[in-house]
């Protein structure tokens, strides 16, 4: 019987699992939101690193949204005078990683790294959504370059991420499409984000960390791109997409977090015990049953603490012991 460490890698490695492992209770998630340069500071209004103001919110279960009065960029093509980039030499990087560290047992679970913003969703914070979408057509030379530009200080945080914590894997979020679509044509995609993603993905390798993608909403027209990032696993999977099917289709390249009915009834802050238990049953059920290649994530409206995420969780699981034990 595998450990949940030893489970977790398997699950990543596209390898049979002992059980569906469950991220926030079979693995370590580092990162996220503590990264204050890139999010600004925690549970409070504030500036990040690039000059974007952050403001929690309600809506967004607590995280940090974007103050779209403050643009940090308001020429692409003037990116190289206006751009400005966390300081990542002014980090207290042993005092981060103490703290991120701290109560981890590596021989026991895979440490996993987040960071969020990545190339698409950076872009967007520092030109605006619309002018974001219009660059890739009005100005093609010089949003590549800056996706270069920042593809390079993502690769600088993961060496300093890989020196002082030594995650197994890290995660990098970019969501690039609605619940009906891409934002953008596949092509533009390939163009302007994919050699991005791949350079970084590329990088962590090289410093041993396993690469994966968090993307919400409908994806499946870029699944194949994903993997030709170098991206183990795809995180944030939701049922819009037809996971079952890339799961029996991908598997052995790709491995699926997700599953959960975030956006419907299962989904919301007062959704039933019934509901919640039946959902993660039916991902079980669903995605779960070809024995590899799927870990399950979900959550509720309303649990803004990790920590209350991970008990939600461990509560579904006595959920489902229960039903199947009725």
């Amino acid at each position: 019987m595998m450990n949940a460490r030893e489970n977790y890698l398997a699950y990543l490695n596209h390898e049979p699992v002992d059980w569906v492992p469950c991220v926030g209770v079979d693995m370590y998630m580092l990162g996220g939101q503590r990264e204050e340069w890139e999010n600004g500071p925690l549970g409070q209004i504030g500036f990040d690193g690039f000059g974007n103001n952050w403001i929690p919110t309600d809506g967004a279960n607590g995280q940090p949204a974007l103050d779209p009065t403050i643009l940090p960029i308001t020429d692409v093509t003037e990116w190289e005078s206006q751009l400005k980039l966390p300081n990542l030499d002014a980090i207290d990087w042993k005092a981060y990683a103490e703290e991120q560290l701290a109560g981890v047992d590596r021989s026991a679970k895979v440490l996993e790294y987040h960071t969020w913003n990545s190339i698409y969703l950076r872009l967007g914070h520092l030109l605006g959504f619309e002018e974001a979408l219009c660059s890739f057509y009005e100005e093609p030379e010089a949003t590549l370059a800056l996706c270069d530009r920042l593809a390079d200080y993502k690769i600088a945080l993961l060496e300093r991420v890989h020196e002082y914590i030594k995650p197994d894997t890290f995660v990098h979020y970019d969501d690039v499409t609605t619940s009906l679509s891409l934002f953008m044509s596949p092509s533009i995609y390939c163009e302007f984000i994919k050699p991005a993603h791949k350079r970084i993905n590329d990088a962590a390798i090289a410093m041993g960390m396993i690469p994966q993608i968090h993307v919400c909403g409908k994806c499946e027209d870029i699944v194949e791109d994903i993997i030709e990032e170098g991206s183990q696993a795809w995180q944030s999977a939701q049922p819009m997409n037809d996971l079952a099917g890339i799961i029996q289709r991908y598997g052995d390249r790709l491995s699926v977090t997700g599953g959960y009915d975030t956006q419907g009834a299962p989904g919301q802050a007062d959704a039933s015990e019934e509901i919640t238990a039946a959902e993660v049953l039916r991902c079980m059920d669903e995605y779960g049953r070809f024995g590899k290649s799927y870990c399950f994530m979900g959550f509720k409206l309303g649990f803004r603490d990790p920590f209350l995420i991970q008990e939600a969780m461990r509560e579904g699981r006595a959920c489902i012991e229960k039903l199947r034990n009725s």
